[in-house]
């Protein structure tokens, strides 16, 4: 079990997959509430049991767009394994029960009452374990598909020069250089820094020129991928992709650089590190 839950846990959802979730999970407490007529729901007049149940669905979604926007995409960047992520949603269903309380007070004209906040978070995991349940089978149904589509892949094909001439749109530059041993190209400015593998230390190479031109001197080398405005990366070098659409990082080996993925390269980078 421990085994279980120690497993890696690293799973990017679109974000606009993403939002709807919310959406749904705020639906689902909103009918819950209103259907089911909970903790004395049945007590209130009709239109006041559609617009708190409402209320509760909005502070749900609100809550639940907080976490998965803000905080998540910084909580998970790295070692996350399936029993944090199990806590992570603990937590998450804690701060809806929170939420969820003080608006219960504000509707109702309340004082804090530690005990009732405390039933509030307890009810809100308690609500909470269905859509989650629902959302990891639904997950892990999506991640079985996915391989099943993965094993149907045929590999791409692998194309290497034995030597690439990078001048990077500049003729005064000219770096000759094995493009196996490149393990990513990086620009500032005006400048492009081409880092290489060199035994066992790492070289880096700064001239004058622009991303655009060695991405272009490096096309016939089928394993470079352009993964963010700044950066092109050699994905025979990929340890392991970390983080969400919006917060994504590919992490380099040997030293463990990570170089950040623009959100629009995202579905890319995704699709071409699996293939790896």
């Amino acid at each position: 079990m421990a085994n279980l839950f120690n497993r890696p846990f690293n799973v990017v959802e679109p974000s606009k997959g993403r939002f709807v979730s919310i959406l749904l999970f705020g639906l689902f407490i909103f009918l819950f509430l209103f259907i089911f007529k909970p903790f004395g729901f049945n007590q209130l007049k009709s239109d006041q049991q559609l617009f708190i149940s409402f209320g509760f669905g909005l502070v749900t979604a609100f809550m639940l767009i907080i976490f998965k926007y803000l905080l998540e995409p910084v909580i998970t960047k790295r070692n996350w394994t399936l029993g944090k992520n199990i806590l992570w949603d603990i937590i998450v269903a804690s701060g809806i029960g929170v939420a969820n309380y003080f608006y219960m007070t504000l509707i109702f004209h309340q004082g804090l009452v530690i005990k009732y906040l405390f039933f509030a978070i307890y009810t809100a995991i308690l609500v909470g374990v269905i859509p989650v349940t629902i959302s990891y089978i639904v997950l892990l149904n999506r991640l079985y598909k996915t391989a099943l589509k993965e094993a149907a892949i045929v590999p791409e094909d692998i194309l290497w020069e034995s030597e690439v001439v990078i001048r990077a749109g500049n003729s005064k530059n000219e770096v000759r250089i094995n493009p196996k041993n490149i393990i990513y190209v990086c620009s500032n400015d005006n400048y492009v820094t081409i880092v290489t593998m060199k035994g066992d230390a790492q070289n880096k190479t700064t001239i004058r020129g622009t991303l655009k031109s060695a991405e272009s001197e490096l096309r016939k080398n089928s394993r470079f991928l352009r993964c963010h405005k700044c950066y092109i990366v050699n994905l025979d070098f990929v340890d392991r992709v970390t983080g969400h659409n919006q917060n994504m990082r590919i992490r380099l080996l040997p030293s463990g650089t990570e170089i950040p993925v623009s959100r629009f390269k995202a579905d890319l980078v995704v699709k071409r590190t699996k293939k790896s």
